[in-house]
C-alpha cells in the first residue's frame, strides 16, 4: 500500500505545483488594475515556463542524489515566498515578474521533478500510464486555480489579494505531501549508476534530439495559446465562452495526459510523437480558420491543443525512463525539458506581433509553422530506430 500512498500524495503535490498555466486568469485584473500592458504580462509567463524549465535540470540531478524529500521542501518554501511577495509587492511590474515568473517558475520546476521521477520509480511496469497520472494532476491545478480564480474576482477580490491566499494555502499542501514522497527500497546499483552517468554524453545521441526536438515544437503551440487564451477568445468575438477557455484547454491537457501514456506503452515513443504532433498541427489550423465562428468551434480547438500538449508529459519521462533507465531519469529528462524552456517565448512574441498589428493570428500561424517543422525533423530524427520506436525497447547508455 506504501506505493499508493506515495501515488497519491505525488498527484496532490503536482495539482498544487500546476498553478503557472492559469495566468491567463489574472492578465485582465492586472491590467485593468495597474495598467499592465499585454507584452508584460505574457513577459511573466514565458519567464516562468523558462525557469520552471531549466530549474528542473538543477532539481532533477539533486534529486537523484539526495532523494526527494529535501528538494520538496525547498520547493514549498520558494512557491510560499513568492505568492506573498506577489501579494504585497505585485503592483510593481518588477517585484511581478521577479516573484511569479522567476520564483514561481523555480519553485514549480524543482518540485515537479521529485513527483513525476518518485512516481515512476514505484511504477516500473507502467511507466507511461504513470507519467500520464503524474502529470495528469499538474495539469488539473489550473482548471482548480483558474475556477477560484474566477468566482473570487467576481465576489470583488483584488487580484493581489487572490496570490496571498495561493501562497498561505497551496505552500503547507506542497510541504506535506512532498515528505511523503520515497523511493523504493532494495535498488541495487542505483547510487553508483547514478554517480558514473555523464549527461554530455547526451548531446552525441540521436534517440535524445527526437526527444528533445520534439518537446520544443509538441509544447509551444499549446504556450502561444496558454499564456492568453482568454484574451484571444475575447479578440474572437466568441463572448463569455472565453471565460471557460481556460479550464477547457486545461482539461484537454489533464485527459491528454493520461491517454497518450496508455498509447506510448502500447505503440511506443516514436508513432506517439508523430501522431500528437499531427493532430497539435489541425487544431491550431481549427483555431485560426474556424475559431472565430462560434464558441463550440473555439473550445474544441482549444482543446484539442491542449490534449496534445498533454502528450509531451506522458510520452518523454516514459521514454528517457525506457532509454536510459528510472535511476537516471532525474539527470535525464530534465534536460529533455529544457525545450520547453526554449520555447516559453512563445507567449512573449505572441504578446509582442499583438500588440503591433492588434490580432492574435500571426502569432497562432508562427506557432503553427513551428508544429509544422517539427513533425518532419522529429520524423526524419526517428527513422529506423528501433529503441524510440519499439514500446517495449529498453537501452541504455
Amino acid at each position: 500500500m506504501k506505493r499508493y500512498l506515495v501515488l497519491v500524495a505525488c498527484m496532490i503535490m503536482l495539482l498544487c505545483l500546476g498553478t503557472g498555466q492559469a495566468w491567463s486568469a489574472f492578465v485582465a485584473p492586472l491590467e485593468k488594475e495597474h495598467g499592465l500592458l499585454t507584452r508584460q504580462t505574457q513577459l511573466v509567463f514565458s519567464t516562468g515556463t523558462f525557469f520552471f524549465c531549466f530549474m528542473i535540470i538543477f532539481a532533477g540531478r539533486l534529486h537523484d542524489r539526495l532523494g526527494p524529500r529535501p528538494v520538496a521542501v525547498a520547493s514549498a518554501l520558494i512557491l510560499g515566498a513568492a505568492w506573498l511577495l506577489a501579494s504585497i509587492k505585485g503592483a510593481n511590474f518588477l517585484f511581478l515578474w521577479l516573484a511569479i515568473g522567476v520564483m514561481v517558475g523555480t519553485g514549480a520546476g524543482a518540485g515537479y521533478v521529485c513527483a513525476i521521477a518518485t512516481a515512476i520509480k514505484w511504477f516500473p511496469r507502467h511507466r507511461g500510464l504513470i507519467s500520464g497520472m503524474m502529470a495528469a494532476g499538474f495539469a488539473c491545478g489550473p482548471i482548480l486555480l483558474s475556477t477560484v480564480t474566477e468566482v473570487l474576482l467576481l465576489h470583488g477580490w483584488h487580484v493581489l489579494s487572490i496570490f496571498g491566499l495561493i501562497g498561505c494555502v497551496y505552500a503547507p499542501i506542497i510541504l506535506a505531501t512532498g515528505l511523503l514522497l520515497i523511493v523504493p527500497p532494495g535498488q541495487p546499483g542505483a547510487a553508483a549508476e547514478v554517480a558514473a552517468f555523464r549527461r554530455r554524453k547526451l548531446l552525441t545521441d540521436r534517440r535524445f534530439w527526437t526527444l528533445f526536438v520534439g518537446m520544443f515544437c509538441g509544447t509551444l503551440p499549446y504556450l502561444t495559446v496558454i499564456g492568453s487564451v482568454k484574451p484571444i477568445g475575447l479578440a474572437f468575438g466568441i463572448g463569455a465562452a472565453a471565460v471557460a477557455a481556460i479550464s477547457t484547454m486545461a482539461s484537454g491537457n489533464a485527459g491528454g495526459r493520461i491517454f497518450w501514456g496508455f498509447v506510448v506503452d502500447r505503440f511506443g515513443p516514436r508513432r506517439s510523437i508523430l501522431s500528437a504532433q499531427f493532430v497539435t498541427i489541425l487544431s491550431m489550423l481549427c483555431l485560426i480558420l474556424l475559431g472565430s465562428r462560434h464558441p463550440v468551434i473555439f473550445l474544441v480547438a482549444v482543446s484539442g491543443v491542449g490534449f496534445c500538449y498533454g502528450s509531451n508529459f506522458a510520452i518523454y519521462p516514459a521514454a528517457a525512463a525506457r532509454l536510459y533507465g528510472t535511476h537516471v531519469l532525474g539527470s535525464v529528462y530534465p534536460l529533455i525539458m529544457a525545450a520547453q524552456g526554449i520555447s516559453s517565448i512563445a507567449p512573449t512574441v505572441n504578446g509582442f506581433l499583438y500588440d503591433r498589428t492588434a490580432s492574435f493570428v500571426p502569432g497562432l500561424s508562427l506557432a503553427t509553422a513551428v508544429a509544422v517543422l517539427g513533425i518532419v525533423i522529429c520524423a526524419i530524427l526517428s527513422r529506423g530506430d528501433a529503441c524510440v520506436g519499439a514500446p517495449d525497447a529498453i537501452h541504455r547508455v
